[in-house]
């Protein structure tokens, strides 16, 4: 979400751009303050080598779940789970929408994008989580017309693995649009 050019920008702006200063004119302190102000920067160093180079390390956060809540408030949650108040660019992670609280997206929704993120066809199947008043979530597809009921937060891997099954062995036989919910809430049924 940030390229060398946009670390280069954002030095040139606060005028600690290194570029055509003596070595001695340029405060790497200054730079590293300036460079970790930015939310979506994780940690920053910056250091002058003995060939008279200036390095700046970028570790950037890597967004997983935008969420946007019955109240209107609207953050980013890292795969770390801290919050980013705002991204200039685009992004293409999952939206959760409902009532939902910082407090419920850092903790319970962190773990269902961190587990989301982690699998390759859930990863690109799931684009939205919303979130009921119970707090129970429901998940919408990018395929298929339908809602997933994953209820009550937790125990994903047993939910997302009777799901998979559902969608190999149920759904490529009835397909994809005969049912409008299937819900994975409760064991041993679909």
């Amino acid at each position: 979400y940030m390229t060398t050019a946009d670390i280069a920008v954002l030095l040139k702006q606060n005028g600690l751009d290194p570029t055509g200063k003596l070595i001695d004119e340029v405060s790497c302190r200054s730079m590293e303050q300036q460079l970790n102000k930015v939310p979506l920067i994780a940690s920053c160093e910056c250091y002058k080598t003995i060939n008279g180079y200036v390095v700046v390390e970028v570790e950037c956060r890597k967004p997983i779940l935008r969420v946007i809540n019955s109240s209107g408030d609207s953050f980013y949650i890292d795969e770390e789970g801290e919050v980013i108040e705002h991204i200039a660019k685009p992004t293409y992670i999952p939206i959760a929408t409902g009532h939902i609280s910082r407090e419920f997206a850092r903790k319970e929704l962190l773990t269902l994008a961190q587990y989301l993120f982690a699998d390759e066809l859930w990863n690109a199947q799931i684009e939205q989580i919303h979130v009921t008043p119970r707090e129970e979530i429901e998940l919408i597809p990018r395929v298929g017309d339908h809602t997933i009921v994953l209820g009550r937060p937790g125990n994903y891997a047993y939910k997302f693995s009777k799901l998979r099954t559902f969608y190999e062995k149920g759904l490529s036989q009835v397909g994809w649009d005969r049912y409008s919910r299937i819900n994975i809430d409760y064991n041993n049924q679909v």
